[in-house]
This record gives C-alpha cells, structure tokens and sequence, in this order.
C-alpha cells in the first residue's frame, strides 16, 4: 500500500475551490428543481390526477433529500480542505462563523424550500379536488 503523499499549499487550494463550487452547483440544481415543480403545479395543476400529485410529490421529496445530503457531503469535505490549510499554516480569509452561516443556511434554505414547496402542492391539490367535486356536484 502507498505511502499517502502531502498534499501541496496549491493542492489544497485547488481542491478546496473545487469543492466549494461543487456546493453552488448543488443549491443552483435544487433551486432549478423547486422553479420547476412550482411552476409545473401552478401553470398545469388542473390537468393533474392525484397518481400525478403523488409521482411529483414524492419525485421533488426524493431528488431534494438527495441534494441536500450531497451539499452537506461537499460542505464536510470544504471543511476538511480548509482544515488542512490551517494545519499546514496556510491562510484561509474566511472566518469560521461566516462558513457556518453559509453553510447552516443553505441547508436550512433547501430543507424549509422543500417543505414549502411540498405543502403548495398538496394546497393546490385540495384545492383542485375541491373544485372538480363542486364541478361534478353542480352537473
């Protein structure tokens, strides 16, 4: 088995902006998710059936929980690089609270975003069903 190598001052640095990038490109893909769903239920909800309320549903819940635990995965390893930076005597500008903050909040954005996302779609399904049974009472 290989010695495990040092990993250089650039090294780090690079991985580490790797890294942080990957965390954007995550909230940017659950962002495009959520657009999307709203969008879909709000524009074309009255042509939905519940199978298709429950498939979005459970769709948008399965995808979000995958997101959320890929940018908690990426905010770890973030941690870890900008560790090794400090442990190597590296500078690092951002402080610990400002890390924290962007991190706890993303993860707070995506979980309460899911949520409400959820909660508009089953809102909007009642409020659909309502309709059809007043439309199908009135006939």
């Amino acid at each position: 088995m290989p010695i495990p190598q040092p990993m250089s001052q650039e090294l780090i640095y690079q991985t580490l902006y790797t890294v942080l990038s990957l965390t954007d490109n995550i909230l940017q893909i659950w962002l495009t998710l959520t657009f999307a769903v709203i969008v879909s239920i709000y524009v074309a909800g009255d042509r939905f059936d519940k199978p298709v309320y429950l498939l979005i549903s459970s769709l948008y819940a399965f995808a979000s929980a995958i997101q959320v635990t890929r940018f908690v995965s990426a905010a770890h390893q973030a941690f870890f690089y900008k560790n090794l930076l400090l442990q190597g005597g590296y500078p690092w500008p951002v402080p610990n609270w400002a890390s924290l903050i962007i991190g706890i909040g993303s993860v707070l954005l995506m979980s309460a975003g899911t949520l409400g996302t959820l909660w508009f779609v089953r809102v909007t399904w009642k409020r659909i069903a309502a309709g059809r049974t007043g439309d199908e009472a009135s006939s």
